[in-house]
């Protein structure tokens, strides 16, 4: 019994990660209102998170876009969360369930594939769990007006298609948790967001909602705040919830991302030390994971 509640909690706090991950970018096809530009997909090093769970530091986040092979594009992500105590996921009387269970460790490693015009054309996602090597992969593909998802863990599998609406293949940045431009407040916008372990596509709205100065890496720094709420029906927007809080400095850069992720929430603080950016590239392994190894530096 305890060992499926125990997979279970994993399951429920890799689909959070997920969650992060697919909103900030694999699907962001429909904007309605007047969304943000966004910033360039290839970048020449990684950008790089601290996570942290009610003020404790928890692992971190890394990703970066490099040219792929036939003129595609691969955005390379991987999340790694350590000792974290599952009581602090849930409430008391789930919490209780999981008595013993002490702390886990989770490793998520996600490769999106870009065609040569900036549409999704695959994903796949890869979980690691203590020292498990595989619990858990997700395979994402487009073929025609279908991504079609296949996840399996260990002899369990399931597969679930989506539509993607033509509008889905027009070129955008699937990094809104990395640069966002053009921002006011007031701005309101729609997307549709895949979730994994979904049989439907969810309706995510955002808003700037307010500026003001905020504490990052020690210092105050001038940031446009922005809400990610779920509608509970497409175009309904009653009863919301917030899903995401971005806070975007003056320059574009997201600086910061809440998630919030059962009975907690997961603090994103973005990270531009040298020793950072390099743990950063340490983790993603480029020369390893992408299809073309980028050039070494000199």
């Amino acid at each position: 019994m305890g060992n499926r509640i125990f997979v279970a909690a994993v399951v429920l706090l890799w689909t959070g990660t997920m969650s992060w991950l697919m909103v900030a970018r694999i699907l962001p096809p429909f904007f309605h209102g007047d969304p943000p530009s966004h910033g360039a997909v290839i970048e020449e090093e990684p950008a790089c998170s601290e996570i942290e769970l009610r003020g404790q530091r928890v692992g971190l986040a890394a990703s970066q876009g490099v040219p792929g092979a036939f003129c595609t594009t691969e955005i390379h992500s991987r999340v790694q969360i350590d000792n974290v105590e599952l009581r602090k996921l849930w409430p008391f009387q789930i919490g209780s369930l999981i008595h013993g269970l002490n702390t886990i460790r989770l490793d998520t490693r996600t490769r999106i594939t870009l065609d040569s015009l900036g549409a999704l054309s695959a994903f796949d996602t890869k979980v690691q769990l203590m020292d498990v090597p595989l619990v858990m992969s997700v395979r994402g593909r487009v073929e025609g007006a279908e991504l079609r998802v296949s996840m399996q863990s260990g002899e369990m599998k399931h597969d679930v298609n989506f539509p993607v609406p033509q509008q889905a293949l027009v070129a955008n940045d699937l990094f809104p948790e990395s640069k966002l431009l053009d921002l006011k407040v007031g701005r309101r916008w729609q997307q549709e967001v895949f979730s994994p372990f979904k049989t439907s596509m969810e309706i995510v709205q955002a808003e700037v909602v307010a500026e003001g100065l905020i504490e990052h890496r020690g210092e105050l720094v001038n940031a446009k705040r922005i809400e990610y709420r779920s509608l509970a029906t497409a175009g309904v927007a009653a009863e919301k919830s917030l899903r995401s809080v971005l806070w975007v400095a003056d320059d574009g850069m997201v600086i910061r991302q809440d998630l919030h992720l059962m009975s907690a929430t997961l603090r994103f603080e973005r990270c531009s030390e040298p020793k950072m950016i390099e743990r950063a590239a340490r983790m993603l392994d480029l020369k390893t994971n992408a299809t073309i190894a980028p050039p070494q530096a000199l």
